[in-house]
């Protein structure tokens, strides 16, 4: 890739934005679905793409963005904050609900699959379980799931968890602003009370002089370096020490840790500089603020490339199978969510609700989404628990490879680390949320 068409390639990203944009506030019911510009921009390249009307390009770079913009926006969320005992406790509820739903999901998806090849007899040997990895990991670790599959014998893996992937996607945003728009409506937002009774400008327009705020703080001199550059270059530091960490350190001694997805490498490497960085007082150089903008331009332009690139032409194979595992699997995740975190009604349980249902039927950038459709001005701490939760259970990376040679070569264990998750997860949340059992609520 040259210069040149990288520029052309940014060029189509802000063009796919300003056309969302525009739309956006004209439309009022996409207004007041809460969907982002990014979202609308990224469906609408999809239509007038390749696939389907065939007017504009999309660029072959558009569906790596996941990867690679994933890496700035998880970085992005770990530098900044401080892990306490207190921060750990906040995060409980989401992080015993995904580690729930990570053996749950394995455990329904395989049952799914096991019944649906009776049907269709032709499928790959445990294909069930690629949903688990779709749902939580997108087309980039159900792929490597798949591949593994592939190497065993069964042809045609990492296809269907593509199409998994996929619409695991289209109903993370689709169903998932359909629960945003019910809990607002119901009152559970804690940044947007009332939709009715909000102004104007809180859907579209300009926001008025005395509702603009500043999107950040300069920290250094200009004369000495550029303060988006400087919080730019922190970023790039904190990925390139969890980069050191894996690639020096950790996969010489454990080979198996190389499947491990890159973006691992600033969800450690930030936990590990940040502290540092405060030690020595030097976090008086960083705003939280600048990074949080960062995150959410890179959030912007993940999300346009990862709607513009889905993958149509691989749907239609085993297009009723595979709709009936998304259905049924995903459905179950966004019911158990609610349940579970009103039940729980932990502070801002409806916004961690929202980020547990992007990531577990969608991926992180759906979570994110959602969340930013109640929390306009990200405020809510539910990016923060999502990096918490990944920085304490990155590990979970290492069942990529494992679990799906296991369900080819021998199930019982698979199901029996499915279940593990399970009964864990399960015992923690009776235990440390009494609420659940039908106690009286006690603060953690």
């Amino acid at each position: 890739m040259t210069l040149d068409s990288l520029f052309t390639d940014v060029m189509w990203v802000g063009i796919y934005l300003i056309i969302g944009f525009a739309v956006r506030e004209i439309v009022k019911l996409l207004q007041r679905w809460f969907l982002p510009s990014s979202v609308i921009g990224g469906i609408i390249a999809l239509v007038l793409g390749p696939q389907i009307l065939n007017i504009t390009p999309i660029p072959a770079c558009f569906s790596d963005f996941n990867n690679v913009m994933m890496r700035v926006v998880m970085t992005c969320v770990m530098l900044g904050i401080g892990f306490t005992v207190k921060k750990a406790k906040d995060t409980l509820d989401y992080t015993f609900a995904n580690s729930f739903l990570y053996g749950f999901q394995i455990i329904v998806g395989l049952l799914l699959g096991f019944l649906f090849s009776m049907v269709w007899t032709d499928m790959p040997e445990g294909w069930g379980v690629l949903g688990m990895f779709a749902y939580f990991g997108m087309h980039g670790t159900v792929a490597a799931a798949g591949g593994v599959m592939e190497d065993l014998g069964q042809q045609g893996a990492v296809a269907i968890g593509l199409v998994l992937a996929t619409g695991g996607l289209v109903f993370s945003m689709t169903v998932g602003m359909f629960v945003v728009n019910y809990g607002v409506r119901r009152g559970w937002a804690k940044f947007v009370k009332d939709v009715q009774k909000q102004p104007e400008h809180f859907y579209h327009g300009p926001l008025p002089q005395e509702e603009r705020e500043s999107i950040g703080e300069t920290t250094t001199t200009p004369a000495s370096i550029n303060p988006l550059a400087f919080h730019l270059g922190i970023i790039m530091v904190a990925y390139f020490v969890g980069w050191v960490i894996f690639s020096k350190i950790l996969i010489p001694i454990a080979p198996v840790l190389s499947k491990i997805g890159p973006m691992m490498n600033g969800m450690v490497g930030g936990p590990v500089f940040w502290p540092i960085m405060c030690k020595l007082k030097l976090d008086n150089y960083c705003d939280k603020k600048i990074f949080n903008q960062i995150s959410g331009f890179s959030l912007d332009v993940l999300i346009v490339g990862s709607m513009a690139s889905l993958q149509l032409d691989i749907v239609s194979k085993y297009f009723v199978p595979l709709l009936l595992h998304v259905l049924i699997s995903c459905t179950l995740t966004v019911l158990f969510c609610v349940w579970y975190f009103k039940k729980v009604g932990s502070d801002q349980w409806f916004e961690k609700c929202l980020m547990t249902i992007g990531i577990c039927t969608g991926a992180a950038p759906n979570g994110l989404a959602l969340v930013r459709a109640v929390d306009p001005n990200a405020q809510s701490c539910a990016p923060e628990s999502l990096g918490v939760y990944n920085a304490l259970f990155w590990w979970n990376n290492l069942l990529v490879p494992i679990i799906p040679a296991l369900v080819i070569t021998n199930i019982a264990l698979a199901f029996g680390i499915a279940w593990a998750f399970v009964i864990v997860s399960v015992i923690m949340m009776l235990v440390i949320f009494p609420q659940l059992r039908g106690k009286k609520r006690v603060k953690v």
